[in-house]
């Protein structure tokens, strides 16, 4: 499975959460630096294009349900359907 460490992103007023997660590029970064570092942590080599699906995937989510869990949830099970059965162990 895979595991995506987002927690950094704070609210601290009303609305704050959408504006973080208007900045999708930003979200994406921080999401890859934590795709890389679990798939490392793992010894897993991802198939070429996961890390961007999974982030782009998470990027959407924050955006539609503002739900951080949620969204990593979401996009760890559509990411672990579309290419759990490439992961190699390095």
């Amino acid at each position: 499975m895979i595991s995506v460490c987002l927690t950094p992103l704070l609210i601290t007023t009303n609305g704050s959460l959408a504006l973080a997660a208007d900045d999708s590029e930003g979200i994406k970064k921080l999401c890859m630096a934590g795709f890389n570092a679990a798939m490392s942590q793992a010894g897993h080599a991802p198939p070429e294009g996961m890390g961007d699906f999974t982030c782009s995937c998470f990027a959407k989510e924050i955006k539609g349900i503002a739900f951080i869990m949620q969204a990593q949830a979401i996009c760890k099970e559509l990411a672990a359907e579309k290419y759990g059965p490439l992961l190699k162990t390095e």
